[in-house]
């Protein structure tokens, strides 16, 4: 019977949830660093691997997002160009788009990192300061 119930257990915890791990990843008290701790703490020789996995799904994910978030500005540019009353009404979040991706673009040429890189290579934020953080109010203030 033990025997049985280790094999359910391995077939349901073996793999670890990929989406739990973005969750953490895109907490900023947390990011790769406590991730990469926890997996070696649960299985030192998979944890490497496990953390791969994770930032491949990571990347990917920011790759669609990206694409279309792109996509749909430049359709708010056409749609924009093609009445003046409609670009008049829309001129503020237009501009912000615009600009937003023009900002996203020259940090690019800059420093060669995405906005992705550039979160993952800041430093976490310290647990014990910010314990009740919001993540979620924490994302829309600082990222766009």
């Amino acid at each position: 019977m033990a025997e049985r119930m280790m094999s359910k257990f391995d077939k349901f915890w073996n793999e670890y949830s990929v989406v739990l791990a973005l969750g953490a990843v895109l907490d900023p008290r947390i990011k790769f660093s406590t991730l990469a701790y926890c997996y070696s703490k649960l299985d030192a020789s998979t944890c490497e691997r496990k953390l791969q996995q994770v930032r491949t799904k990571l990347y990917m994910l920011f790759g669609k997002y990206s694409s279309q978030r792109t996509s749909s500005g430049m359709q708010r540019t056409v749609q924009g160009q093609s009445s003046t009353m409609s670009l008049q009404k829309n001129s503020k979040s237009l501009s912000h788009g615009i600009f937003g991706e023009l900002k996203m673009h020259h940090q690019q040429l800059v420093t060669g990192k995405s906005q992705l890189d550039v979160y993952l290579d800041e430093s976490s934020l310290d647990f014990r300061c910010y314990e009740d953080m919001d993540v979620l109010e924490w994302w829309k203030s600082n990222y766009n």
